[in-house]
């Protein structure tokens, strides 16, 4: 049960958005690689769930939307302008179940104050989306802008998550997530193998994670739990 006292309080949720941060740097990494810029030209169709970025066409899934000049939130399945059954929309009907479930009450209620969701640069309706878009098996987040409003997408396009993460590529998305200094290091390394189905294997001061290629990510942690050094090797 969600109580109404809690729902200004977004600790939580910055909570499991730094968890995230290495799934979102390595999300945004890959959608950029593929679609050629940080700033494509986009067009999105809501009824069959295709988000065009450059030209290139990609499964999506639309969240919400902010007006421009507030701080609300509104889930696409809440919003009036929106149909809830075409497929950009339903795709998001499972976030409802994950709130309850993870006791993240900003995803059970059609709209949500930002007022206090940390920024991470791209605005903090940004930070929540982060959030959404690994639970519905999104590889990124796009945000455009149309009609005074700012809208987000989840890329759940199976080319951003079809190729398996290594202990060489890993590091650079983990350090990325790190240097954002929000996060428990730990949690970010947990929530990244989980996603990805790495194996975990706990050690003396740090974790071992087994790759599917066969090569190993050694991580040391220092005594304040900060990692302090990755060590890749091949099997």
């Amino acid at each position: 049960m969600i109580i109404l006292t809690e729902m200004n309080d977004h600790s939580l949720l910055n909570s499991w958005a730094g968890a995230h941060l290495a799934l979102f740097v390595e999300g945004q990494s890959r959608l950029s690689d593929l679609v050629g810029t940080d700033s494509p030209s986009w067009e999105l169709t809501t009824s069959t769930g295709l988000l065009t970025l450059n030209g290139t066409r990609l499964q999506c899934a639309l969240l919400g939307s902010v007006a421009d000049g507030t701080d609300t939130w509104v889930w696409s399945w809440a919003d009036p302008d929106l149909d809830p059954n075409s497929v950009a929309v339903a795709r998001t009907r499972s976030l409802k179940d994950f709130g309850e479930e993870s006791g993240l009450w900003e995803f059970t209620v059609p709209e949500v104050s930002l007022a206090g969701v940390v920024d991470l640069g791209m605005t903090p309706g940004a930070t929540l989306a982060l959030v959404a878009s690994p639970q519905i098996m999104g590889g990124a987040i796009f945000i455009g802008s149309s009609a005074g409003k700012k809208i987000y997408t989840a890329v759940t396009d199976p080319r951003l998550t079809m190729e398996a993460p290594t202990a060489f590529t890993a590091p650079k998305h983990i350090q990325g997530a790190v240097s954002y200094r929000m996060g428990n290091d730990r949690d970010i390394v947990t929530v990244y193998a989980s996603f990805h189905q790495i194996e975990v294997e706990d050690v003396i001061a740090g974790m071992r994670l087994k790759f599917e290629d066969g090569s190993v990510l050694d991580i040391d942690f220092d005594e304040s739990g900060h990692i302090r050094h990755m060590e890749p090797t091949r099997s």
